[in-house]
This record gives C-alpha cells, structure tokens and sequence, in this order.
C-alpha cells in the first residue's frame, strides 16, 4: 500500500509507543531495487542470476507498508476492516485487471490452442489471487516451460494478497485481546513459517516457493519491523553508514551471486530479507542519512519505485509473448527495447490507471460501488479464462492446427529406471534397468531426462554399444557430484550412488548426459571436471554428451508456424541459446575424457532439424522423440561417442 507525500510525524501505537506516519522516499527506492532485479533476472541478464531475490525484498516492503497503515489506523481509533479491503482493491485491481485484459488479447492473437488454454486457467487463478496456486500444482518456478508461462509472475501478487486476507483479522483479533506486547504473536507466526519454509525446502520443494505458509515469515518480518519499537538512540553517522551498506549488500550480493541451483527459499531468502529490514530501520531515523538511503531516496530510484507495481506486472508478459511472436531469445538490442517498454508501460499505468483510482475524488470514495466494481472486474476476468481453459483454448482461432502425441518418453521405464522427484534412488531397479542383453560388460548411462532421451536410439543402435546399456536417470539431476537443488532435493543421493554403482557393477564405460544449461550455475565446470575425476579413479572410461539442442516452442508450433515453406526450408529451426556452454564443457573435462558436441553432430548453418517431413524429432522443446533420439545416437557413434580416448598429449 503507497503512502502519499508529506511530512513525516510520529504517532502512538496500540501499545504506546511511537510509529512514524508520513512518506519514505528511500523506501520507493528499495522498489525500484526489487523490481530492477527481478526484470534484468527474467530478460535472461547473465550476470544477475539471483535477481529473483527481488521478489523478497517487495514482500518485506508489503508487511511493513500494510502493518504500519494499520497501526495508524488502530492509533486513530480502529481498524476497518471494510475500508482496508476497498484500498486494497483501488490499489491491486485495476492494473491488474488492465494488464489481464491486453495479455489476454496479446494471448488470443498469438497462442495456439494448447498455450492458450494454460494461458486462460491461470488468468483465472490470477484474477481470483490463487495463481500460486495453479503454478504450485502445474510446474515449478524454474522449469523450461516456466518461461513461456505469460502470467508465471503473479503468483506472488497473489501471496501478498492471501496474506491482506489475514493479517487485518489477525491484528484487529490481538488488539481486542489486548495482547501484549503485540509483537510477540507475529514474532511466532514467523518463526513458525520460517521453520516451515526451511523443512519444506527438502520435503516439498516446490510448495516451499509458490504457498503462503512457507512465504509468511518474508511478510511478517516487515510487519514485526513496523510494530518494533522506535531506537530511542541514533547509532553514529559512521555506524549508520556501514549498516546502511551492509544492508545494499545484502540485496545486491544474492542478486548477483545466487542461481537457479540455490536453496531457496528458507535460509537463502534470510540475507535480502534482513537487508531490505536493515534499510526500512535506519530510513526510518531521524537526522542525517547514511549514503545507502540517500541513495535510495534519489529521484531516479524513486520515480522507478513509484511505478514498480505496473513494471512488475506487464514486465512478464512482454517478454514471454515476445519470445513466443518471434519464436527465438532476444537480441541484446531487443532486451534493451523490451526492458525500455516495460518502464514506458508501467508510467503510463500508473498515471491514467493507479492513481486516478488509488487516489478518487471524495464522493468516489464510498465502498459499496468499489466492492461492486472489484467483484465484476474479478468475475469477468476469472470467466473468461474458464471459457478459455474448458473450450481448450479456444481452437476455432486455428482450425487448421493439429496437435498430435510424438514417441518417446514411454520408453524411459518411469519409476523404475527415470526416477521422479518424489523417489529416492532405493526404487531404482538394478536388473529392470539394464536395458539391452547379449553383450559383455556395462555401459551406465547416468544423468537426468535429457540423459533418458537417448534410451530409445540407445537400444537402436545397441549393437554398437561397447557394453550391455544400464539406464540410471532421474528427473532434474544433473550428474554432477556434491551438487543441492532445492527443487529436487534427492538427487545428492541419487547422484552419490551412482559412484558405488560404478564400483558394485564394476562397470567400465559411463555416459554423462543432462539439460546442463537448466540453471544458471557458474561453477558447473568445475563439479563437473571434479565428478569426471572420481568416475576414472574408479578406472571406468568417462563419455560426456553436452547440452542438446532446445527450441522455443514444441516442434508441432514450430511446423504449424512452417506449414507453407518450401519443403527444402521446413523441419528446421535455430535453437534458443545455450549451447555455447558445451564449449566450457569440454574444456573443464580432464584427460582421457570423451565429450561429444549435439549441436556439432546435429545441426548446421545455426540451424538444427525438429523434424522430417511427417516424423517429429522433437517430442517438445527439448526432449528428443524416439526417432530423434536414433538420428542423436547415430551421429554421436559417428562423431566418436565410444572411440578409444586421445591421450593427453594429442589433447588440443
């Protein structure tokens, strides 16, 4: 909730103890910070991996914001709690609804039928601030399909909101109750979800980022800030300043070194957490302003905070609709103009649409019309995508368009030799999974899905395997040793088996393969050069497969956007970007190490093939069909997958 300009005063709260009333400029900037972090982090800006930490900071603003307004409110005489919600539809609603209303004609005119019908059931969710809910049970923050999601981002508008729903109730409950102090309940209502959060982050990974119970504490520490009672003493002007900075560095030191692969949330959201606390605590002062909120209060950061709310909400959409209309990543002159829009957008949002209903003349100002106009507004939103979402997705926009099922993945052995997320390596079948017979010896093929991919041209061409093939694969574990994901908790262990796997087996040849690129991981070289390293201590011979080709759309939108091409030109496209990193692969790999490149065996003249004629290669953007998978392994024996290593000497 915004505070309007003026002089800052000071007021009692419920338990007699003085809170400040009136505008904090630097804390606009502490918007501005946030909202910057998460859209350079979702434009694809490499060196800021940990921008989604911004999001944290926002919810921390929020508690704080929202408990101090009501603290005022309770100083003044009482909550309301009819017209706390009648604020908070003004100041959520309509540039929500706004921005729902142009996504949705955006999604009509350049989503196919199955993109649209997940576009519309999350814009109903969206509508109904349930989106977390809808993405907690459809995928995870991080997933490929993730960036294609037009609406992904409002699942955390709708924590906040969830959070609005009860923290009015909570806080009016405890002042009738004349707790005291009031802190005292909300201090363990953090505590409690902090903990949670912190269990969650390996049970439940992904209900950990997306549910309120796990989020709580980010909020309630701003709301236990603005119950804090005021430091009867200023530290120093010195002291001041090293806080002061200390708390920047807490934001700006995640944003810029955590990744994908960082637990989060729980522990790693504590450091921008308490530094976005440290800097709303010494901007509070009086007197003199260290250099961290002088910068903070500065114009430019302030003029960007005001209008953070409309950047955070159109920011996603542009960029996600964007990728899908060209069907490729951005140039880096295209990032420039897409993040240029966004600022543009949001100005212009929060001028002729935040703040003439934020801020009504009087007479506009009576609650029932407002419940009225949040009520239809909602209900026509949420209708409208139900109608998308039942009528999947509306597919008399496209009659031509035909989606239809591609082999593959039913050749992975699910559960028994490709592990899902809620497995641990104890299910894997060591006689089910060895996947071809008649020859001596093993080949290990150990890895995540996009090592699972190759099984179907594995079994092909198993005539030409050195060995009989042992499928150990697992969603989302990358084969690389000593390495925690927080989505995917298990896969450490699943990971350290494999070394005892190696040895029990006594296998003599092991295949490396995975999505490499699933997240922005700069020390993945180097675990990888360290897990090659202990396999041929184990003296078995080591073959990495690099990162393989990954489209922006499925190979079905990809035809049906060539469905007049010459058929010379049809069936092939550019891959998104990421490739380059099998270029860092190859050189992190020790002596002796095999690698093959998938984009060197598969593609040409920037471009890699999706499909021939009628056969798909692809069954979606980057997991290889049973037919691709044959081609992949074909040209990698060609390109010398299980040629006898070059020594070091012949190393280039």
């Amino acid at each position: 909730m915004g505070l309007r300009p003026g002089a800052r005063s000071m007021r009692s709260n419920p338990n007699g103890q003085p809170i400040l009333t009136g505008y904090q400029p630097d804390i606009d900037g502490l918007r501005a910070v946030a909202v910057l972090a998460v859209i350079l982090y979702h434009a694809g800006l490499v060196w800021i991996p940990g921008g989604f930490v911004g999001v944290d900071v926002f919810f921390v603003i929020s508690g704080y914001v929202i408990t101090r307004g009501l603290l005022r409110e309770a100083a003044g005489g009482g909550i309301g709690l009819a017209a706390f919600y009648a604020r908070r539809i003004r100041r959520i609603l309509p540039a929500l609804t706004a921005t729902l209303a142009v996504t949705s004609l955006a999604a009509w005119w350049i989503l196919l039928p199955p993109q649209f019908e997940d576009y519309a059931g999350s814009a109903a969710a969206s509508a109904l601030s349930v989106a977390n809910l809808y993405f907690w049970r459809a995928s995870g923050y991080f997933d490929a399909a993730a960036l294609y999601r037009p609406l992904l981002h409002t699942w955390s508008l709708s924590v906040e909101e969830q959070f609005y729903l009860v923290l009015p109730v909570s806080l009016l409950l405890a002042l009738r109750l004349r707790l005291r102090p009031l802190l005292w309940p909300f201090a363990l209502a953090a505590l409690l979800s902090l903990g949670l959060s912190l269990y969650a982050g390996r049970a439940a990974p992904t209900a950990n980022f997306y549910l309120l119970p796990t989020r709580a504490w980010e909020l309630l520490a701003g709301t236990l800030l603005a119950m804090a009672p005021p430091a009867r003493t200023m530290p120093a002007p010195a002291l001041r300043r090293i806080a002061g900075l200390a708390g920047l560095a807490l934001i700006l030191a995640p944003s810029l070194l955590y990744t994908e692969a960082t637990p989060f949330p729980g522990a790693g959201a504590l450091p921008p957490c308490l530094g976005t606390a440290l800097l709303i605590r010494l901007g509070e002062g009086q007197g003199p302003r260290g250099a961290a909120t002088r910068l903070l209060a500065a114009p430019p950061l302030v003029a960007i905070g005001l209008i953070s709310y409309s950047a955070y909400l159109v920011h996603w959409p542009l960029i996600v609709l964007g990728r899908i209309a060209l069907m490729r990543d951005f140039t880096t002159p295209e990032t420039v103009a897409v993040i240029g829009a966004t600022l543009l957008l949001a100005a212009l949002s929060y001028r002729f649409i935040e703040r003439p209903f934020r801020h009504p003349p009087s007479p506009a100002r009576r609650m029932r019309p407002v419940f009225a106009g949040g009520l239809l507004a909602t209900l026509v939103m949420a209708g409208l995508g139900w109608a998308g979402a039942t009528s999947g997705g509306l597919p008399g926009r496209f009659p031509d368009f035909r989606l239809r099922p591609v082999a593959g993945s039913e050749t992975w052995n699910h559960r028994t030799c490709f592990l899902f997320a809620d497995q641990s390596w104890q299910a894997w079948d060591p006689e089910g999974c060895v996947r071809t017979r008649a020859k001596d010896g093993l080949v290990l093929l150990w890895g995540d899905s996009f090592a699972a991919h190759y099984v179907p041209g594995l079994i092909r061409h198993a005539d030409r395997l050195p060995g009989r093939l042992v499928q150990y694969t697992a969603a989302g574990c990358r084969p690389v040793l000593g390495t925690n994901s927080h989505v995917l908790p298990h896969c450490r262990a699943f990971n350290d088996n494999a070394l005892a796997l190696i040895r029990r087996l006594g296998i003599r040849d092991v295949v490396l393969a995975a999505r490499w690129g699933a997240q922005r991981d700069r020390a993945l070289p180097e675990r990888l050069r360290e897990t090659v390293a202990q396999v041929m201590a184990l003296g078995a011979r080591i073959h990495v497969v690099g990162q393989s080709p990954e489209f922006p759309l499925d190979p079905a939108f990809l035809a049906y956007h060539q469905r007049r091409d010459p058929p010379e030109d049809a069936g092939r496209w550019r891959p998104v970007e990421g490739l380059h990193l099998n270029h860092a692969l190859r050189a992190a790999l020790p002596a002796g190490a095999a690698f093959v490149d998938p984009a060197a065996a598969l593609c040409a003249g920037g471009t890699c093939p999706f499909a021939r004629g009628e056969t798909f290669f692809y069954a979606d953007t980057g997991h290889l069909s049973s037919a691709g998978a044959a081609l992949a392994v074909e040209r990698f024996l060609e390109a010398g997958l299980f040629a006898p290593p070059r020594s070091a000497a012949a190393l280039p």
